[in-house]
């Protein structure tokens, strides 16, 4: 099987042709609740609930061609406390042989490579090559800094890359600077100095971020993943990491 498709959905499905009356109910709340925009809700029904990985499972299956079935499965996956990466890359990789012009799928599984025996080969630097140009800006330097991390030696490359396809993209310009601390402390201060300098404006003199959380979107969770990975939307710890490594 191609490293771009992984068959564990498939394994973990019931087979069943529809929902159970159940599974309805519960997909009725979810439904409710996005219609509502109670987002922060929706994140503690779906941790909270027992099943609904396996509604969603079977949900997805009923009908692979829906990317929506998708994102809210995928989605539950990265939820705090559930955080289950390995299902996450698994996932990926099938919602991207379903929707190949949705290359977020890609660049997500990409960035934990590794987990579920995906591995780098030449058919997935090809397809990464590709997207980086067609893809939107956040999600080409996603695939950047996910290939930067595997293909060591073309590290710089990707990463600059990177802060040329999204320059608001936070987190390469620190790992830019990570990078040159190995050989050239000038230049990684300098990148680690840019990189604080684009947060600078994001937490207020608590710490705390100057956006709230709003739980679980299903509609949004793509660009909000993006913002998390980037660095865009970085935890106060991360940010106070860095900005030590500039004193």
């Amino acid at each position: 099987m191609s490293q771009l498709k992984s068959s564990l959905i498939f394994d973990l499905y019931t087979g069943n042709q529809v929902l159970t009356s159940i599974q309805q109910k519960m997909l009725e709340r979810i439904e409710l609740l996005v219609h509502d925009k109670r987002f922060k809700e929706l994140g503690h029904f779906m941790r909270d609930t027992p099943d609904i990985e396996q509604l969603l499972i079977d949900y997805v299956l009923l009908d692979p061609t829906d990317s929506y079935r998708w994102d809210l499965l995928i989605g539950y996956e990265r939820l705090d406390r559930i955080e289950d990466y390995d299902r996450v890359n698994a996932f990926c990789r099938t919602a991207f042989s379903y929707h190949p012009d949705k290359p977020f799928y890609f660049a997500l599984a990409l960035y934990d490579i590794g987990w579920n025996d995906f591995e780098m080969d030449e058919e997935v630097i090809e397809v990464a090559n590709r997207l980086i140009e067609a893809a939107t800006p956040e999600i080409s330097a996603l695939i950047c800094l996910s290939m930067s991390k595997v293909l060591r030696h073309k590290e710089r490359e990707y990463l600059q890359m990177a802060i040329e396809r999204c320059p608001w993209a936070v987190q390469p310009t620190f790992s830019l600077g990570e990078h040159y601390s190995r050989f050239n402390q000038r230049l990684a201060k300098t990148y680690m100095e840019k990189g604080v300098a684009q947060l600078v404006l994001t937490f207020d003199d608590s710490g705390e971020k100057s956006k709230p959380v709003i739980g679980f979107n299903p509609h949004t969770w793509q660009r909000d993943v993006c913002n998390e990975l980037l660095g865009m939307d970085m935890s106060w710890t991360e940010y106070k990491k860095y900005k030590r490594m500039i004193k």
